[in-house]
């Protein structure tokens, strides 16, 4: 019961804050058409959510000089005069903005649209969906495939479009029609082999954050090595080809809805499933704050106990924003609280898409200065997070750093000051491999392992983001590697031999491993065939340069 009116009383208390936690937030949904003249002129119509009498609309840079909100969900605009390509903004009248995905382009009268490619996937009761990739595909085109126009057409984006047509269609010819007039055809049959072509049966789980960050598994067929997920037309990230029929992903940012999941093969081939995800707004509830107390200088790192927490999500102490925030898991939150006043402070949970929770006499601050309690190592079971090495980088340096602990999953996620971290691979259940997040500012940190589910483990202060030109461990020439072993060395530099040498393991039992500028993993086997280490040689034409991060694993 106290908690409950705790609850409330919070609410009574935001209602007297200066803050835009409860005004509407635009969201929008479509925009069509999405090109027009460059000399203004042409209707635009949005549709979406949240809407407010008195909104602005803006193309690119330009405000429209005629808005008209038909309802919260729908406004239609006028284009001003423009060119180039730019965002459509809608802004309500408090200052709460939205931007689309799919930006406006000003045309001189043309629109460029090609067709590539066609790739065609056999459905249920006599259909086929045929995906054709290309650029230049406007909202609401007209398609024609084997000289039969198709009425169920889906634009994924502007450079792919799914047709559904009846089996049997001839794949000979394929035209499409935008609205602005503009057009493109294709001949010559599917550009992909059938045999090739993904599969998508489902995708778990099947719901989460619209802030993106949640791990899934796609499950279906035909699934090779290079292959990419779309949701939504949006690129999904750390992406990895488990097997011919796993995939696992990590969903990027959408808006909230149902949306369709595409994976494409290195060779072009495409598979998807219609709403096979969709983006949902969960509601924070704060039930607990630990320490409740504090410094009224800032700096108590606090564990934020509840449920319905998702990445992405703020908290503020009085008003003020929280620093080091990581969300651990859906009922778990790390951060360190800003300064305050002596006296309690309302604390806020605001997860992406502005639903929030709060509690009115969360936390405490105090004149007298306390060694805050750490908080726990690890949470989450068999999970944890027990080192990080090396423990410190320069900041915007993608540092290669390995994680050990135990409970690490295929899919994992890293996060270190609340940033994701790239290149994020899962080695076995007590190590993961990944690459510093290049965004952070100096200071130390958390680092956070999700695995699927929503399972996380913390280790505060696990990493220092340095200032360049700070003092950071010396690097070391390598380590004597002991068969069944593996580990990460930062080379001191020279040619290969010199690299296997200082590895200390025989070149018949080694593998290496480095990244490129791109973050992307390149092996080099010793004694394989040189056609196998092309990427090697590639990345490393000259000879290894010296402090480059390896990692070795030993046979």
């Amino acid at each position: 019961m106290r908690r409950r009116l705790a609850v409330v009383v919070a609410f009574a208390a935001l209602m007297l804050m200066p803050s835009t936690a409860f005004a509407d937030q635009p969201v929008i949904g479509t925009v069509a058409p999405t090109s027009g003249p460059t000399t203004g002129g042409t209707l635009v119509t949005i549709t979406g959510s949240g809407f407010v009498n008195g909104a602005s609309v803006v193309f690119g840079n330009a405000y429209s000089p005629l808005v008209t909100v038909v309802s919260p969900t729908q406004i239609v605009a006028t284009t001003p005069v423009g060119s180039g390509v730019g965002n459509v903004t809608v802004i309500n009248p408090d200052g709460t903005a939205a931007t689309t995905s799919y930006p406006f382009t000003f045309t001189n009268g043309t629109s460029p649209v090609s067709i590539t490619g066609l790739s065609q996937v056999t459905g249920s009761a006599g259909t086929a969906t045929v995906y054709i990739t290309g650029t230049g595909f406007l909202p609401n085109p007209s398609v024609t495939i084997g000289g039969i126009t198709v009425t169920s057409v889906g634009l994924v984006s502007s450079t792919l479009i799914a047709a559904v047509v009846p089996t049997g269609t001839s794949l000979a010819t394929a035209t499409v029609l935008n609205t602005d007039g503009t057009s493109a055809s294709f001949s010559g049959g599917p550009t992909t082999n059938p045999s090739a072509q993904p599969i998508v049966s489902s995708v778990s789980p099947s719901t989460g954050s619209p802030s993106g960050g949640t791990v899934v598994t796609i499950t279906g067929s035909g699934f090779v090595p290079g292959a990419t997920v779309l949701f939504g037309g949006q690129p999904a990230t750390n992406v990895v080809v488990v097997g011919m029929t796993s995939i696992t992903a990590v969903t990027p940012a959408s808006t909230a809805g149902p949306v369709t999941v595409l994976v494409s093969n290195a060779a072009g081939s495409v598979g998807g499933l219609n709403s096979a995800f969709t983006y949902t707004l969960t509601a924070p509830v704060l039930s607990a704050i630990a320490p409740s107390t504090g410094f009224t200088g800032g700096g108590t790192a606090v564990t934020l106990t509840g449920t319905g927490f998702t990445p992405g999500a703020t908290v503020t102490f009085g008003g003020l924003a929280a620093s080091n925030v990581s969300v651990v898991s859906s009922t778990q939150i790390v951060a360190t609280t800003p300064p305050g006043t002596v006296g309690s402070a309302v604390v806020l949970v605001t997860n992406p898409g502005g639903l929030i929770s709060g509690l009115a006499s969360g936390f405490t601050y105090s004149a007298t200065s306390t060694v805050p309690p750490t908080p726990p190592a690890s949470t989450g079971g068999a999970l944890s997070v027990a080192s990080v090495s090396p423990s410190s980088g320069p900041v915007g340096v993608a540092t290669l750093v390995t994680i050990t602990g135990q409970g690490f999953l295929p899919g994992a996620i890293v996060t270190m000051g609340g940033l994701p971290a790239t290149s994020v691979t899962v080695i076995s259940g007590t190590q993961i491999l990944a690459a510093a997040p290049t965004g952070a500012t100096a200071g130390s940190v958390s680092v956070v392992v999700t695995n699927a589910g929503g399972v996380g483990a913390v280790l505060p202060n696990g990493y220092t983001f340095t200032t360049p030109g700070s003092s950071t461990p010396a690097p070391s020439g390598g380590g004597a590697l002991t068969p069944g072993s593996s580990g990460l060395f930062v080379f001191r530099g020279g040619s290969n031999v010199a690299l296997v040498t200082a590895s200390g393991c025989a070149p018949g039992r080694l593998v290496l491993w480095a990244t490129d500028p791109k973050g992307q993993w390149v092996g080099y086997i010793p004694t394989a065939p040189a056609v196998i280490n092309l990427s090697w040689d590639a990345l490393f034409p000259s000879g290894i340069p010296a402090g480059t991060p390896i990692y070795a694993r030993c046979t």
